[in-house]
C-alpha cells in the first residue's frame, strides 16, 4: 500500500495485479490542481462520498465532474491529467483502475453498455454516461468493507477481487435502470434533503426520532422522506438505521469491555431484551456468544 499525505488527510493506493483501488480522505483547506500518470489505458470507476472534484483527462473533450453521493464509469485510452479537488471542504472519494480485459466479459448486451464497449475496443475516451449516478446504501457498505477489512496477502487480494467485482456489478446495475425508475420520480430539489436526512441518521445512531421529526428536519414530509430514501438509497429509513445501529453494536461487543446492557442503551434500545432480539434476528447469535463464537458480518 502506498500512502500520500494531501493537505490535512491522506490518499492510500493498492496495486494488485489486476487492478488498483485509490481511496481519498482529506480536508482542502485551499483549491488544488494534482497531477497524475498510469502505465496503460485502463477502466475507471470513479465513487465520490464528499466535497467535489473535477477529473481532467488527457484526450476527453470534456472534464469529468464528480460531486457528492456520486459515481461513474469511463474509459481513458491515454492514462494522464490532473484533478482539481475544490478548496475547504473534505473530500472523501474511491478509485478503481483495472484493465479492459477485466471489465468486457460483464457488460451487458444494451445499447448504452454496446457505445461504450464500441469505444474502449477503438481505443477511444469514453465515459459510460453523462448522467452521474447516485451512491446507493449497497454500494457504500461494499466499500466499507473494503477499508475495514483485516485480512492479509493472498486472502486479502482474493477478497479484494471479489468486492471490486461486487461494486461493479451494483455500478453496471445503477445504469441498467430506466428512467422510469423511481428516481426520476424524486425531484432534484429533494435529493440534497434525503442526503442530510441520511447524513443525521449516521450522526445520531443511538438516538432516533420518528420518520415525522426527521423530515421536519430537512425540510420535506414523511411520504417524501420514504418515497426518496428508497428511490435513492435502495433501502427503507428504518432498515438503514437499523444496520447501522447493529454495526455499531457488534463493533462495540468486540472491541469493548461495555456491558450488554450499555451498548443497549448507547446504540438506541429501549431495554437489552430488544437488543438480543434484534441482534439475533440480524446476526443469528446473541450478543452474549458474540465475544467468545465471533461470526462474519
Amino acid at each position: 500500500m502506498h500512502v500520500c499525505h494531501i493537505g490535512k488527510g491522506s490518499v492510500q493506493e493498492v496495486f494488485l495485479k489486476d487492478f488498483s483501488i485509490c481511496y481519498g480522505n482529506v480536508d482542502m483547506m485551499r483549491e488544488r490542481l494534482i497531477s497524475y500518470e498510469y502505465a496503460e489505458p485502463s477502466v475507471k470507476m470513479l465513487f465520490q462520498f464528499c466535497g467535489s472534484r473535477i477529473v481532467k483527462i488527457d484526450g476527453f473533450k470534456e472534464d469529468v465532474e464528480m460531486s457528492c453521493n456520486s459515481h461513474t464509469l469511463l474509459y481513458t485510452n491515454i492514462n494522464a491529467g490532473q484533478v482539481h479537488y475544490s478548496g475547504c471542504e473534505q473530500q472523501k472519494f474511491l478509485e478503481v483502475n483495472f484493465k479492459p480485459s477485466f471489465l468486457i466479459p460483464y457488460l451487458p448486451n444494451e445499447t448504452i453498455f454496446s457505445k461504450f464497449l464500441s469505444r474502449i475496443k477503438e481505443q477511444k475516451n469514453a465515459v459510460l454516461s453523462g448522467t452521474k449516478g447516485l451512491v446507493s446504501v449497497p454500494m457504500q457498505q461494499v466499500i466499507d468493507s473494503i477499508f475495514e477489512s483485516k485480512r492479509s496477502g493472498a486472502l486479502q487480494h482474493l477478497f479484494l477481487e471479489s468486492k471490486v467485482k461486487e461494486l461493479l456489478l451494483l455500478q453496471i446495475e445503477s445504469y441498467l435502470k430506466t428512467a422510469a425508475d423511481d428516481k426520476a420520480a424524486v425531484h432534484k430539489y429533494h435529493v440534497d434533503k434525503i442526503y442530510q436526512a441520511k447524513a443525521i441518521i449516521e450522526a445520531n445512531i443511538g438516538h432516533p426520532c420518528s420518520l415525522i421529526d426527521l423530515a421536519h428536519q430537512v425540510g420535506t414530509n414523511e411520504c417524501t422522506l420514504k418515497k426518496g430514501f428508497r428511490a435513492l438509497l435502495d433501502t427503507s429509513v428504518y432498515s438503514y438505521w437499523n444496520d447501522l445501529k447493529m454495526q455499531k453494536a457488534y463493533k462495540m461487543l468486540q472491541e469493548s469491555d461495555a456491558s450488554i446492557a450499555d451498548i443497549a442503551l448507547d446504540t438506541g434500545f429501549k431495554t437489552p431484551q430488544h437488543f438480543s432480539t434484534a441482534f439475533k434476528k440480524k446476526y443469528g447469535i446473541t450478543p452474549g456468544k458474540v465475544r467468545t463464537e465471533p461470526v462474519a458480518k
